[in-house]
């Protein structure tokens, strides 16, 4: 950064022109100056001018990575320390000459020194021999340090993070709820752990677990955060497919029991704002056991395989089916009333009975018998279910083929 560039905002335009640019030119001063609409405009630890009505909330968190100079209409001491505390720099007033004398005193700057920090640089070797990326923040959520694998992860140099902040080197929508879980951590003390992406520079968008706790000053202030990111995402994705297989039949692919419970009870719980109807129906391959003793039990399995498929071709795309038993298949139908599921059950009925499957190179003909019943989600389910199965065992005492209501 050039020491001479003076950044400053919309409001400070004339201002700047009619007093402080004059009187910098008397005193031997040569300054740059750029016009920002946004603090985030400027470089990290650049000087900047920002008028306290050029200000928004969301420039809070870049105010202490830079060397930001509030400028109010009026000089107030309670008003400065408010702002200070924000992380600016310092607060002048419009017609303060004091400011002259600072920014002189900044501008003769040339270069920023760093003392020398022999245990920082021990602690640095040691942090960078840990795989994990670790970082630190102070208490005005700009970076203090960081480790190799941190630089690593998001693709930039440590003199690139360093008096940075957040909205410097990640995506502002990540940004946000970054900043967010920092001011909780900052404000509740003590430890935090929560999933959140990240933009891996290599990797593209990762799952990560922030580990985070507050250290403090010898007099118990709060000085900052430091944080440990673990990448969860293959960890994640196991879980989810471990969850899928929990929850997926594995002979057709379509969901179990266990999945019809999840589903059914969610649908029940949305039922207050959907008002939707809601019906079952619940299918039974007839003489199934005939298809097992001639084609064995792998072209039973073939059967059902065959039977899934085509009910699901068969089904709207609000529909769900489950295989929950041997044979027997639920179907839950979503916005559909008992007169419109029992016109659906004869449909597929009809339908199947009127299909030929080819197992083992032989045509196979199969049909249905069906029970169907309109859930009330203020009902018990367990109700419901022993209802609609007496319904498909009438079916099946009544020759089979053929559909029966059942009434809550």
């Amino acid at each position: 950064m050039t020491p001479s560039i003076l950044y400053f905002s919309p409001q400070l335009a004339s201002w700047k022109a009619q007093l402080v640019e004059t009187q910098l030119l008397s005193y031997g001063q040569t300054v740059e100056w750029q016009a920002i609409q946004g603090i985030d405009q400027s470089p990290v630890t650049s000087l900047v001018l920002l008028a306290e009505s050029d200000i928004s909330a969301q420039d809070w968190p870049m105010l202490s990575s830079r060397r930001t100079i509030i400028i109010l209409e009026e000089w107030n001491l309670d008003r400065s320390i408010e702002w200070i505390k924000k992380g600016a720099t310092n607060c002048f007033a419009y017609n303060d000459n004091h400011l002259i004398s600072w920014l002189i005193s900044e501008l003769s700057k040339f270069a920023l020194t760093r003392s020398n920090r022999t245990e920082d640089d021990i602690l640095q070797v040691i942090i960078d021999a840990i795989p994990a990326p670790i970082f630190f923040k102070d208490q005005l959520h700009i970076y203090r340090g960081c480790n190799a694998a941190f630089c690593e992860s998001i693709g930039r140099s440590r003199n690139q993070i360093i008096g940075h902040s957040v909205y410097d080197i990640a995506p502002k929508h990540l940004a946000d709820k970054y900043y967010e879980a920092d001011c909780k951590l900052l404000a509740q003390g003590g430890t935090q752990r929560y999933e959140a992406p990240v933009q891996f520079c290599n990797a593209g968008l990762r799952e990560i677990e922030f580990n985070k706790a507050v250290f403090t000053k010898a007099n118990g202030q709060i000085a900052g955060q430091v944080g440990v990111m673990l990448d969860i995402t293959e960890r994640n994705q196991l879980m989810h497919k471990l969850e899928k297989a929990t929850r997926t039949d594995p002979l057709t692919g379509i969901g179990n029991r266990r999945e019809f419970n999840i589903v059914i009870h969610e649908e029940f719980d949305n039922h207050e704002k959907s008002k939707q109807k809601l019906s079952l129906m619940t299918l039974d391959v007839d003489f199934f056991k005939k298809i097992n003793d001639k084609f064995g039990h792998g072209g039973g399995d073939q059967a059902l395989q065959l039977i899934a498929n085509w009910l699901q071709n068969q089904l709207r795309g609000s529909d769900n089916v489950f295989r929950v038993g041997g044979e027997e298949f639920y179907v839950l139908m979503r916005n559909t009333d008992m007169e419109a599921a029992l016109k659906m059950a004869e449909s597929l009925c009809k339908g199947m009975s009127t299909h030929s499957f080819t197992i083992n190179q032989q045509e196979v003909r199969i049909t249905l018998s069906a029970g169907v019943i309109e859930l009330d989600p203020s009902s018990a389910l367990e109700n419901a279910l022993e209802m609609v199965d007496k319904a498909l065992y009438e079916a099946k005492s009544n020759g089979r083929n053929c559909v029966c209501p059942a009434f809550l």
